[in-house]
């Protein structure tokens, strides 16, 4: 055959199928448009020199990673349903006297010119959108807006090579898919799935299993160390109970209500669950594909848009104090009162006010909690659950701080847990301990996610008693060491405080040995801005990205359904059915399935929120209320915009099928 007749074929074939190429047109230029913005923004964040460039840098190029991978799989997803659509037209094509390489090279010439002009357009759009969106991305780390950027050759040719790619796989694909059929498939194979699927129920009792077990992992775990490592196979099981349920428990639900008399014998409900239970095989994945998406997406958001909102919190519950120094020495009153003359200095050099000092010895180990009991030498089983942190405070240093005048014996102790601790002594290390009284909270020492035990003992003797045998039982490289803690409050102008935190690090290095580090709020701000303002700059990349594919999954569906559904309708109409008593019939079809998928996320978000939550927890977010209120906003403007999808694609069906 002429080449010229596959490439007007192709041609006309994306004209006269515009309702299903020009929305898988429309994403892939907007899929192709984010990836060179990001790519862009993220190469010039490597050239950029500001605080927190690096972090922004390594944040935004894990994102040009995620977001590559997902564009493959979405366009690769995509594309199956544009060929499932249009298999009865490809098998007309091989009735007519086509082979099978003829209508490959076809459906070749039509992903080539979408490809081209996708790629094309994207990176145009991209362009002409980057300095915007980086701008954004500035305004949101709260940097200087003069940064410049600039046109990207690297960024072109990597986004072209990347989509060349991609576009490639799809036409290999899809000449792979055309040889394994055969004509008769070809043209039944947009009706395959018709038949009355059977009540799977061991597929839908293993559906039940799996998301009761990532349900179950979810409420359950309350490390947040473990909540961590427990997330993605929580993730994995509810999407694979999702999918099993979607196949199997859908098709049983609608059996369900047929067998019920008063709802199935009903005019719209008969034709809605009949037409349901003959196309639910190939609904279920689709259906099951957006309530992932849609979870994705709500996902995506509420954490990222708390960890950028509730960015203050984050700092006071990472930072307790403004400034935090910490020292490994034992008791040195020359040492104390020499830190002590560094502060002043740098504080009057930096005109800084300074308030709400602390100081104290402190010791800390961590070991494995037996009962009663902190080992470090436990040889049972050991799990997250049972490491405790363990931090020694003599009494004079924690009456000072707390402005209690307690009174403790040779072998007396007062306890804080943030954990249930039932017992009335306590042995550390051999070494037993009556608890003369237990503590609610400890106001100068920041609450920990981890499991963790404070102990106010007598002395500094049981201190370095508890030290020595720590480094006697350690199985580490490092030495156990008595740390001084030196934090304050301080106030003054944002520059002030930064120039007098960095003088402060420098002269401490130089001059005080045993210097270990210095934590502060405001030279390390940036770097928390650079996180989670980066990262809530890539959650609405994805975010976005998400919402079209859901979109599009949504769309075809719909218009898959109603080019099979209009024959039917059409038939009802002949027999007497009203286009009023139609559009019923495919309003309470619609309605029965359409907002499952939501539903569906909702209650996976609901019971994703404990699990969530604690993830949030080690990343210093500890406010709930911001949290829940954050997730809580998402879900309602995500629920708005699924209603108003649902009406666009509800008149798009409704409107094929007239």
């Amino acid at each position: 055959m002429n080449r010229n007749l596959y490439s007007k074929l192709a041609r006309s074939n994306i004209i006269r199928n515009r309702d299903t190429y020009f929305p898988y047109i429309f994403s892939s230029v907007v899929t192709v448009s984010m990836f060179y913005m990001l790519l862009t923004i993220a190469n010039r964040t490597k050239e950029a020199d500001f605080l927190g460039d690096k972090v922004m840098t390594d944040v935004l190029t894990f994102g040009v990673i995620v977001i590559g991978l997902f564009s493959f799989l979405f366009i690769f997803y995509t594309n199956s349903f544009l060929l499932k659509r249009r298999t009865k037209e490809l098998g007309l094509y091989s009735v007519l006297g086509m082979e099978k390489r003829h209508i490959s090279r076809v459906t070749a010439y039509e992903i080539l010119y979408s490809s081209l002009f996708s790629i094309a357009i994207g990176i145009v759009v991209g362009i002409i959108f980057s300095k915007l969106m980086f701008a954004v991305l500035l305004n949101l780390l709260k940097l200087d807006t003069s940064i410049s950027l600039n046109i990207s050759l690297h960024s072109i040719i990597a986004t072209i090579m990347l989509f060349i790619l991609i576009f490639f796989t799809v036409i290999f694909f899809n000449a792979i898919r055309i040889h394994k059929l055969n004509p008769i498939d070809l043209i039944t194979g947009a009706k395959k799935g018709e038949r009355e699927p059977k009540s799977k129920w061991l597929i839908g009792i293993l559906g039940i299993i799996s998301l009761g077990s990532g349900y179950y992992l979810a409420l359950t775990i309350e490390n947040p160390v473990k909540a961590m490592l427990m997330f993605f196979i929580a993730v994995i099981l509810v999407a694979i109970g999702t999918y099993f349920l979607f196949t199997s428990g859908s098709i049983i639900f609608l059996k369900i209500l047929r067998r019920n008399k008063r709802f199935y014998y009903q005019k719209n409900h008969f034709i809605s669950v009949s037409n349901m239970i003959y196309r639910m095989k190939q609904n279920a994945v689709g259906l099951a594909n957006i309530a992932i998406l849609s979870t994705a997406v709500l996902l995506i958001l509420s954490t990222t848009v708390s960890l950028y909102v509730g960015l203050e919190d984050i700092l006071a519950t990472r930072y307790f104090r403004d400034v935090n120094a910490t020292f490994s020495f034992n008791v040195d009153d020359e040492k104390e009162y020499e830190i002590e003359e560094i502060v002043f200095e740098k504080k009057m050099d930096n005109n800084i006010k300074i308030e709400n000092i602390v100081s104290y010895y402190n010791l800390n180990i961590h070991g494995i909690l037996v009962g009663h009991e902190i080992m470090m030498d436990y040889t049972g089983n050991v799990s997250d659950d049972n490491i405790y942190y363990l931090k020694l405070i003599p009494l004079e240093d924690f009456n000072r701080n707390q402005d209690t005048s307690f009174k403790l014996n040779k072998g007396q102790v007062l306890l804080y847990s943030n954990k249930n601790y039932n017992y009335n002594d306590i042995v550390v290390l051999g070494e037993k301990y009556d608890i003369k009284g237990k503590l609610e909270s400890i106001n100068f020492l920041p609450r920990s996610v981890f499991n963790q035990i404070v102990l106010i003992v007598p002395d500094m003797v049981e201190v370095e008693k508890i030290m020595t045998k720590a480094n006697e039982l350690k199985k580490m490289n490092y030495m156990y060491n008595i740390n001084y803690d030196y934090g304050f409050d301080i106030k003054g102008d944002y520059e002030d405080k930064v120039n007098f935190v960095k003088d402060l690090k420098s002269q401490f290095k130089t001059s005080i040995e045993g210097f270990e580090l210095l934590e502060d709020r405001y030279t390390t701000r940036q770097d928390f801005i650079s996180i989670y303002g980066s990262l809530f700059f890539i959650g609405i990349f994805l975010g976005t990205l998400f919402v079209i594919v859901t979109v599009l999954i949504i769309y075809y569906k719909q218009i898959t359904e109603g080019y099979d559904d209009r024959e039917r309708f059409v038939i009802l109409q002949k027999v007497g059915m009203s286009k009023m008593e139609v559009k019923k019939a495919i309003k309470s079809q619609i309605l029965l399935v359409f907002f499952l998928p939501l539903i569906t996320a909702i209650i996976h978000i609901m019971f994703a929120f404990p699990l969530v939550r604690k993830i949030l927890a080690l990343m210093s977010l500890t406010n709930t209320k911001l949290f829940l209120s954050t997730t809580a906003i998402v879900i309602l403007v995500f629920a708005i915009g699924y209603g108003i999808v649902y009406k666009w694609t509800a008149k798009a069906y409704y409107k094929i099928v007239n």
